[in-house]
Formats: C-alpha cells, sequence, structure tokens
C-alpha cells in the first residue's frame, strides 16, 4: 500500500513539475530586456589613464520595483525561480569614478539630483562584506552619492532606477600592508624552509657517514634511526619525508584497505570540480542564462546532488577512526574510568595536533594581504578570505567555524573539519560506552542510528527546508552568506553524523570479517549486492529532482522530510557497503585499479589538497578582469588548473610541514 501511495505521489508531483517548472520556457528576447548582471568599466585603462590619482570602485546595487516598467516585471518573472536563477535584481557595477564625474558633471544640475535614488543600507548579505571592509568607509561616505547617480545613468536605458553602495575602491597607487601578520607567515615559512634544508644535509651527512656503498639511498632514508637526537635531527629531512610519502602501507589492514587512496582523490576532484563552480558564479559570468536552463534538467540534479561526496569523506574518516580504537579495545578487554578518560584525551589530542598543524599554517596563509594582481572583482573575491580569517580564524582552530559567525567564515570548506571533529568525539564516547557495556552495544548503536536519522527529517520539517540541500545560483554569488540552508541544514554536525556513523558500523563489520577469516567474496550473493549498488547509487543521484523542480514546498513537507532523513543517510549506508565489499577483495578490475601505486601519494596529499585548493581557485579567478563565459571548456580549464596546482602545493606543504610534525607525534606517542 505504501509503495502504491508513493507512487501516486510521485506522478502527482511530476505532472505538478510539468506545469510549474517546466512549463518555464526562457524567452531570450524578454530575457535581454532586463540589465545585465555585471557591468565593469575597463578596470586598467581607469588606473592607467589619468596622472592624477585615478579610483575604481565596486558597486553592489538593488534594483527599486518599479510595476510599471517591463524590465522589471521581467526581472521578477525570471528571479522567482530562485532554486534555478540568480537575483536579477541584485546588479554588480564596476565603475571608473573619472569617467562617472565627468559624465554628471556634463548633466544639468536637476537632471544629475533626479539620478540620485539612495544608498542600499538594508541588505544584509551586502552589509556583511561592508562590515569586512571597515577601511572603506571614507570611500563610501565621499563617493556613495556618485557612484549611485552613475548607476542610475546606466539603468536609464532599461527605465529603471536602483539604491547602490560602494564596496571598496582601487586606486592606481598600490599600497600593500606589511603588518604582523604578513611577517609571522614570511617568518614561519622562512624557519620551515631553513629546518628543510639542515636537516636534509644532516640526514645526507648520516648517509655518508656510514661510509657503505652496499646501501642504497631506499635503505637508508627508510630505516628508523637509532636515538632520539637523530630522531629529532631528521625530522624534517625532504628525502627521508619523500620516502614515508611514498612508502607501500604495511600490515593487512593496511593492504587491504589501500584502496580509499583511490577514493580520496577521486572525492577530491569533485570537490574541486564543485567549488571551482561556486567561486564562478561568485564572480562575474557573461551568460548567466545557461548555467540557469542547465538547473531545470536532470543534468542539473547531477550537479546539485554532487554534495553528497562530502559523505565519502564522513564515511571514510568514521572507518578509520574506528579501526584504530578496536587496536586499543582489543589490547584492553576491561578499562577503569581513568583509561577511558586518559584514551579519550589521547585520541583527540593526536587528531587535533595532526589536522590543525597544517590547518592553522593555511589560515595564517589564507590572512596575508597580497598585491591586487586581479581585476575589479580580486578583493571582493580573494580579499573577503584575508579579512574573514584575520578576523575569525581562531574559531577555525576550535572546530566550531560550522555553527560560529557563519555570514564570515574563514576557509568556507573548513566547515566539513568542524562536524567531522564533532562527529569523531562523540564516535569516540559512543564505542567506549559500548565497549563498557558490551550487552548492551547493539542498542546503543540502533538508538544512536535511529536518532540521527530522525534528527534529520525533523530539522528539515521544522525549518521548511528543501528536501536537499540546494546551491542555487544566487546563493553560491553570496557565497552562502545568510543561508539557512547551508547554515542549518547542510553542515551541521547533526545532520551528517548518521553518515559517520555508518562508517564506524562498516569498521566494525569489516574487523569482524577480517578477525573471523570470511570469505564474502564467494558469496555470489553478496557479490551481485555489491555491484549492484553502482546503478543503484548512480539512480539515487537523480532521486531528488522532483523535489529540486518543485516551487511549493508547502504540499510536500512530510515527504520532504522524509526524504531528507534518508538522501545523506542510505548514500553513507550503500558507500560503507561498498567499503566493506572492497575490503573483502570484491570488485575485479575496479579494486585494481584503485589500488594503483599513483593514488598512494595522490590520496595522502588528499589533506593538504583540500585545504589548499580554493585559497588557489581564488586566485585564478579572482585575476579576471571582465565577466567570463561560463562553459564546459572554460570551466574544466579552471578545474584542472586548480586540481593541478592544489597538489603540487599539497607536495610542498607535506614536505614542509604535515610529514615533520607527524614525525614528531610518533614520538610522543
Amino acid at each position: 500500500m505504501f509503495t502504491k501511495n508513493t507512487f501516486y505521489l510521485y506522478v502527482m508531483l511530476i505532472s505538478t513539475f510539468k506545469l510549474k517548472v517546466q512549463g518555464f520556457e526562457m524567452n531570450m528576447t524578454q530575457y535581454y530586456l532586463m540589465p545585465p548582471l555585471y557591468d565593469f568599466d575597463d578596470y586598467d585603462r581607469c588606473l592607467q589613464e589619468f596622472d592624477h590619482l585615478s579610483q575604481y570602485c565596486f558597486v553592489r546595487a538593488d534594483v527599486l520595483a518599479q510595476p510599471n516598467v517591463a524590465a522589471w516585471r521581467v526581472i521578477q518573472d525570471v528571479s522567482q525561480y530562485h532554486k534555478h536563477h540568480f537575483d536579477h535584481g541584485h546588479l554588480y557595477f564596476g565603475i571608473c569614478m573619472d569617467w562617472c564625474r565627468t559624465q554628471i558633471d556634463a548633466l544639468g544640475e536637476k537632471e544629475a539630483d533626479a539620478l540620485f535614488k539612495g544608498i542600499l543600507v538594508n541588505n544584509t548579505k551586502v552589509n556583511t562584506y561592508l562590515d569586512l571592509f571597515k577601511s572603506e568607509e571614507e570611500n563610501r561616505h565621499l563617493l556613495n552619492s556618485l557612484a549611485n547617480q552613475c548607476v542610475n545613468l546606466r539603468l536609464q536605458k532599461y527605465e529603471l532606477s536602483a539604491e547602490s553602495v560602494i564596496e571598496y575602491c582601487d586606486n592606481s597607487i598600490k599600497d600593500v600592508q606589511f603588518d604582523a601578520w604578513n611577517f609571522a607567515f614570511y617568518a614561519v615559512v622562512c624557519v620551515l624552509t631553513l629546518c628543510v634544508l639542515m636537516s636534509s644535509l644532516f640526514d645526507l651527512y648520516l648517509k655518508h657517514k656510514r661510509n657503505n656503498k652496499l646501501l642504497t639511498d631506499r635503505d637508508h632514508y627508510t630505516a628508523a634511526p637509532a636515538d632520539l637526537a637523530t630522531k629529532l635531527g631528521v625530522g624534517f629531512s625532504m628525502a627521508r619525508n619523500w620516502y614515508r610519502l611514498n612508502q607501500q602501507p604495511s600490515g593487512r589492514m593496511g593492504r587491504e584497505l589501500r584502496f580509499l587512496d583511490c577514493y580520496k582523490f577521486f572525492c577530491m576532484f569533485l570537490v574541486i570540480f564543485a567549488h571551482t563552480n561556486w567561486v564562478l558564479y561568485e564572480s562575474a559570468i557573461s551568460n548567466p542564462q545557461d548555467p540557469e536552463r542547465l538547473l531545470h534538467t536532470y543534468a542539473g540534479t547531477i550537479l546539485v546532488a554532487g554534495s553528497l561526496v562530502t559523505v565519502t569523506f564522513f564515511v571514510i574518516g568514521g572507518l578509520l577512526m574506528t579501526l584504530n580504537w578496536l587496536i586499543v579495545a582489543k589490547e584492553n578487554k576491561e578499562m577503569s574510568a581513568m583509561e577511558y578518560l586518559v584514551t579519550f584525551l589521547k585520541f583527540n589530542i593526536f587528531r587535533y595536533l595532526r589536522l590543525t598543524i597544517p590547518y592553522g599554517f593555511v589560515i595564517l596563509w589564507s590572512g596575508v594581504y597580497f598585491d591586487n594582481a586581479g581585476g575589479p572583482m580580486f578583493r571582493h573575491i580573494f580579499e573577503r578570505e584575508q579579512l574573514s580569517c584575520r578576523k575569525n580564524g581562531w574559531i577555525n582552530l576550535l572546530y566550531l567555524n560550522n555553527n560560529l559567525r557563519t555570514n564570515e567564515r574563514c576557509m568556507l570548506q573548513g566547515w566539513y573539519l568542524a562536524s567531522d571533529t564533532q562527529s569523531f568525539v562523540l564516535s569516540i564516547l559512543i564505542l567506549m560506552l559500548a565497549h563498557k557495556f558490551v550487552n548492551l552495544r547493539k542498542w546503543i548503536f540502533g538508538a544512536t542510528l535511529a536518532f540521527f536519522v530522525f534528527i534529520s527529517g525533523l530539522t528539515t520539517y521544522v525549518n521548511k527546508f528543501c528536501a536537499l540541500f540546494l546551491p542555487s545560483p544566487q546563493i553560491q554569488r553570496d557565497s552562502f552568506i545568510e543561508s539557512r540552508q547551508f547554515n542549518e541544514f547542510y553542515v551541521p554536525f547533526h545532520m551528517n553524523f548518521g553518515c559517520y556513523f555508518f562508517g564506524v558500523l562498516a569498521a566494525l563489520i569489516y574487523d569482524h570479517i577480517s578477525t573471523n577469516g570470511l570469505k564474502i567474496k564467494e558469496n555470489k550473493l553478496f557479490h551481485i549486492m555489491f555491484y549492484v549498488l553502482i546503478p543503484v547509487g548512480i539512480l539515487w543521484l537523480f532521486s531528488g529532482h522532483i523535489f529540486l523542480q518543485y516551487y511549493n514546498e508547502e504540499d510536500v513537507r512530510l515527504w520532504a522530510s522524509i526524504y531528507a532523513s534518508i538522501q545523506r543517510n542510505f548514500w553513507g549506508l550503500g558507500l560503507a557497503a561498498f567499503i566493506v565489499g572492497m575490503a573483502a577483495k570484491c570488485g575485479w578490475v575496479l579494486r585494481k585499479f584503485c589500488c594503483l601505486p599513483i593514488f598512494r601519494i595522490l590520496g595522502r596529499l588528499t589533506y593538504g589538497a583540500f585545504l589548499v585548493h580554493l585559497l588557489i581557485c581564488r586566485v585564478v579567478i579572482a585575476t579576471l578582469r571582465e565577466p567570463i563565459y561560463f562553459g564546459t571548456g572554460i570551466m574544466f580549464a579552471f578545474i584542472i588548473f586548480t586540481l593541478a596546482a592544489s597538489y603540487v602545493l599539497s607536495f610542498v606543504l607535506a614536505i614542509l610541514l604535515e610529514l615533520p610534525a607527524s614525525s614528531y607525534m610518533k614520538l610522543l606517542r
């Protein structure tokens, strides 16, 4: 009966969807009645043409409602599809103030005064940027009125007017601040470089001191030093850390799980794909109609559902954490309260140090002031990140950035580390509880999973959220500022903990199979189920299509909450089962491919690439001088460059800091 009713609901929603969404066809004649989302003067010419101090201002504007104007009616018609379209009533202008002043001076006094419609003050998203760029208050005080007149002069041909505000102004004299933050960053880089140089020379000296011609480089650099002083001295050795990065996994578990490196690299590629797409939206594109139309299609649904890739990292994180816990649990069948406390602290302290040392360095790097190597949007895209990291980087180091000051996040991707850390802490407590009360462990695990699956649906129902996370073009353009669904639906740890816990359960099942020598890969039924997971996973990406296209959420509020409770969790369950199957050596050619040696290095560099990729992406895209055509070719060019540069810099970060830090932490265990 449930299946029959569900089918009828599906048919009903499809019918409604065809009427309400696919019935919308973009009329390009009407579309071009609207003013462009981006209107930039020539940035370089403006700052180079005049002998005196030239100023180029980046201006944000909200079009005022004018129901009798055709362009305004089109703006309303197009922007009402907020899941798929930009807000065409919010415009970006790049204005050369010298040219602007010349144009206004050429008008009569009354005509010029009539162009002024007001300063934009009630847009909370814009105000977030204004608060960060507080140093621009003088420019706003002096130039806001003139900029508003120029904005409305440009909008006259559309019979529209707007309120506006200056976000920042650039001038022809570029003066980079070299303050304590910049000094600290360059000092740290110099110290780390010196440590690597001295440690590498010391390690080379030790190799030649042994005077053994039969001793290969690999033999020397992979051999553990004999005494503590030597271990400390070679911790930063470049050659030694290269061999550590490239070393083969040891032990049975390491060999069986080496395919995870491929998973991590492939998922990192998809993360960079999604984030490059987002930063392009945050910048300026000349053909916004194309990505808007794309989101009305099934291809657009795939892009939206791609956020599920983050679930992969949660599942892997839960898996690896639990496998480390099981080593301790097997050695200590019974533990006192003090032993539990000490173990809990050790797990969390070592994890905190391992993650935070490279994380803190990248936060420091993200806050460094650089010369504007780009164009009119360089500061909007790149400097905003610098200012946020200087102001709120300490929240990242506490792993609370998924909850605090969400409008001024430093390193937006850091929400995952915060959510993962919170899931790690809770999972350790649950595993300790199950270890203490062995007879109740099934009830503990079942109740935990049921609660967090339920809380996902409840959060969706109470807050009337869409059934799946929807990074609409405008939300991405606003860099997720004031996005309740992002802040309350997507990034909180309780919305992702179910997926993390499926990784915990996958580790327990894998351990049971491995310990008891079960040959599940010889089970034909399991083999069939394993391969069925692949097409089922692909189809699952399309499962939210109806909710993405349907606009009257109140009609399907209950169904949306049910879907929200299972969307990520079913993906996590399927992925956990797939990992168990691969660990049991199912997969044939797929497993062989995932175990290729190249992924051993790439997988180990993934954490560093995750930390630096948005920094690189922002620098690259922020250098654009004018709106860029958003197409498949240009998008993949940015993606491939960001991917390659991220892994190169991740390698440098690993050699300079990440691998030396991990070698010293091993001495503390």
